[in-house]
């Protein structure tokens, strides 16, 4: 086990959380809530589609390449968890 990505694959699957991770991590929201309401919405799409772009990449590096990393493992999981929890209450009601 390694702590960080020793494949290719594995660096580009981190790139690709980054941003999710700053968009999950740092307080966002509130300069988010006053743009258009489009926007938003794009910008929301975006980091969706960039969480499941880095959970691809990563479940490739992972099987594929025999990717052993622990942070990519662990950010992977969280990643994972959170798109299936957003999934769930979209589906459940959403506002």
């Amino acid at each position: 086990m390694y702590a960080l990505p020793h494949t290719p694959m594995g660096r580009r699957a981190l790139w690709l959380l980054l941003p999710v991770l700053l968009y999950l991590v740092l307080p966002v929201w509130p300069l988010i809530s006053y743009l258009p309401r489009a926007l938003s919405i794009a910008i929301g799409i975006a980091v969706i589609a960039l969480a499941f772009a880095s959970l691809v990449t990563s479940g490739l590096a992972i099987f594929r390449e025999k990717e052993r990393s622990v942070i990519l493992i662990v950010l992977a999981s969280l990643t994972s968890l959170i798109v299936v929890a957003f999934a769930v209450g979209e589906a459940l009601g959403g506002h």
